[in-house]
């Protein structure tokens, strides 16, 4: 299989027949990071020095893996303080950052990652041991597993509903959900995975809310600026990443910031942007037309280094790559950027739902706006939010295509997936019975839904980002997120919905924090860049070699597509309605699946 990617670890458990499977992992460089008191490798993998800090007390060995405010004597005190897996509840919103937690607790192993899932768990079994990593094609490589066609097929769809997301593609492959972690004794058997985060109570004003956003921003961002290596960040006009740069700055006068300037009329965020900077005289800003980047769309066919499961970031790849090189170019070897924002600060419409079992008048006056803003009608959207279906009744009734009317974002669950008139009948069956035996014991993320959608949007662009990062990760150099740190997402949580967002203020929560920061005419911006012309050009000038793509296909070659409806996409000009969701999900996924040389598993399920 082509490379991995440079940075990845794996947990074992303390059994002397997992130190064989280190002699497994693809790539060179493998190390062991951690040990278990026996001696026995406890953690290994590619990581570089700095993403790794270690402390041994006892008969416990405790490792942060990532970007963390821990210092050594602070990791070693925690350690000093754990008796058993489940005292590490607390260490995951100890301390900022973003980071997974992997402990040894006399011999018993526990593996970590975050709220948002920008940083993930995997597991399974080799033989008799479970294994656990980081990345899910590495663990899918350690073990030998196969894909399987039925989830394989899932990620050529236009939007994969919880908790089908969470599913990687390959059999013997499982992920930890976001927010909880996996417990494993010392002989590796009997895998327990448990929840270590809960979303806070929204219970904060807007002013507390700001005061304690603010608090975990600039906690985050101090993380990563501490030092003296050059960092970098992005400045593009918006007020997420212009949050982020601006309270870097505080720490690094002279931070290197990168605007990318697009030359269609109706995009105005450079010129946001050199607003924002008009006032730090020793600020590197960077900018730089949208021209010289790769088009939409291009390069695609000689992309490698996918990242570890199918997504549509691979199609960024080729100018995510080339954001990278502006910014080594500049000495960086940290690019922080504003990602996971507007999941956060925007939240989602479906809290109206929720807002009228609490509050019915202030949901009734703002269905009102709202239905004007969306030229929908009142009477319709009234009664949406009057339904209270579960969601295993929601999630069954499409399994089923049950669904008796077209969703509305102000009171539906999420959004179900329309099968795709490529995908060929056997792949057809396997979905919906893939979809149908789901529903049966499906759970939402949250008893309410606008709380549920919120948690889903945040785990959504959390796996989104991590691939990104994937795309762009190198030994000396990295993407980081402050957005999606976990106190980050509990200072933004904690807020009341109905303040947090509101129909007449955009991004109310952000203003509130950066408010004595953020330049003034910055915190008035409500409009936002689009990018469909550059998107459309770049589709124009790409489509023929990407029809090609489709005359030998490597998910018809599985028996997953039929290539004639999906070449016949690009013989058409480039329409949103077309050419984003699902045909996008499909090209995402016969670019991974030729990068990568995984054998297939038997066509059906067993």
């Amino acid at each position: 299989m082509a490379d991995v990617g440079w940075q990845y670890f794996v947990a074992l458990p303390d059994d002397e027949g997992a130190a064989a499977a280190i002699g497994r992992f693809p790539t060179d460089g493998v190390r062991v990071l951690l040990r278990h008191p026996s001696g026995r490798p406890c953690v290994a993998g590619r990581l570089a020095e700095d993403r790794v800090l270690v402390a041994e007390r006892g008969d416990t060995r405790l490792a942060v893996i990532g970007h963390c405010s821990a210092t050594r004597d602070e990791l070693a005190a925690a350690a000093d303080r754990i008796d058993d897996l489940t005292d590490l509840d607390r260490l995951g919103l100890a301390w900022a950052g973003s980071y997974h937690l992997v402990a040894s607790v006399r011999g018993r192993l526990r593996v970590q990652g975050t709220a948002s899932g920008l940083r993930r768990i995997f597991h399974g079994e080799l033989g008799t041991l479970t294994l656990a990593a980081d990345r899910a094609d590495v663990l899918a490589t350690v073990l030998d597993a196969p894909l399987d066609p039925a989830l394989l097929a899932l990620r050529t769809l236009d939007v994969l509903p919880h908790p089908l997301g969470d599913l990687p593609p390959w059999r013997n492959v499982s992920a930890v959900p976001p927010g909880w972690y996996l417990a494993l004794p010392q002989d590796g058997r009997r895998p327990l995975v448990e929840r270590w985060w809960q979303a806070p109570e929204p219970v904060r004003s807007l002013t507390a809310g700001g005061q304690l956003l603010r608090q975990a921003l600039e906690d985050a961002v101090r993380v990563r600026a501490c030092g003296t290596r050059p960092i970098s960040a992005d400045l593009s006009g918006g007020m997420d990443s212009t949050s982020i740069a601006l309270l870097a700055v505080r720490h690094r006068p002279s931070l290197t910031v990168l605007t990318m300037e697009n030359d269609d009329r109706a995009d105005e965020d450079a010129r946001w942007a050199r607003q924002a900077a008009a006032g730090l005289p020793d600020l590197n800003h960077i900018v730089y037309s949208s021209r010289e980047l790769p088009r939409f769309f291009g390069g695609l066919t000689a992309v490698e280094g996918v990242p570890d499961e199918p997504s549509t970031a691979v199609l960024s790849a080729p100018r995510l790559r080339a954001v990278r090189q502006r910014a080594l170019a500049h000495g960086s070897w940290l690019h922080l950027d504003g990602l996971g924002g507007d999941q956060l600060l925007c939240g989602h419409p479906a809290y109206h739902h929720d807002l009228l079992r609490h509050r019915p008048l202030l949901a009734a006056q703002r269905l009102r706006v709202l239905t004007q803003l969306r030229r929908s009608d009142w009477g319709t959207e009234a009664r949406g939010l009057l339904e209270g279906h579960s969601y295993r009744r929601w999630f069954t009734d499409r399994a089923h295509g049950r669904a008796l009317r077209t969703p509305s974002p102000l009171s539906a669950w999420g959004h179900f997936p329309g099968l795709p008139a490529w995908l060929t009948p056997d792949a057809r069956d396997l979905v919906t019975r893939t979809l149908r035996d789901t529903a049966a014991a499906v759970e939402p993320l949250a008893s309410t839904r606008g709380r549920h959608n919120d948690l889903l949007a945040i785990q959504d662009a959390g796996r989104m980002v991590r691939q990104c990062h994937q795309l762009t990760e190198t030994g000396d150099f990295s993407h980081t997120s402050p957005f999606l740190d976990d106190r980050v997402i509990q200072a933004c949580l904690a807020v009341r919905p109905e303040q947090r967002v509101t129909p007449w203020e955009f991004k109310p929560l952000i203003k509130a924090a950066m408010a004595d920061v953020m330049p003034p005419e910055v915190l008035t911006r409500r409009t936002k860049g689009d990018g469909t012309t550059i998107v459309a050009e770049g589709f124009e000038a790409h489509r023929r070699e990407l029809a090609e793509l489709w005359d030998d296909s490597r998910l018809a070659a599985l028996g997953l597509v039929d290539p004639g409806p999906l070449r016949e996409l690009f013989d058409l000009p480039y329409t949103n309605s077309l050419h984003q969701g699902a045909m996008q999900s499909a090209l995402s996924c016969e670019l991974w699946a030729r990068a990568t040389a995984f054998r297939p598993a038997a066509a059906t399920r067993p």
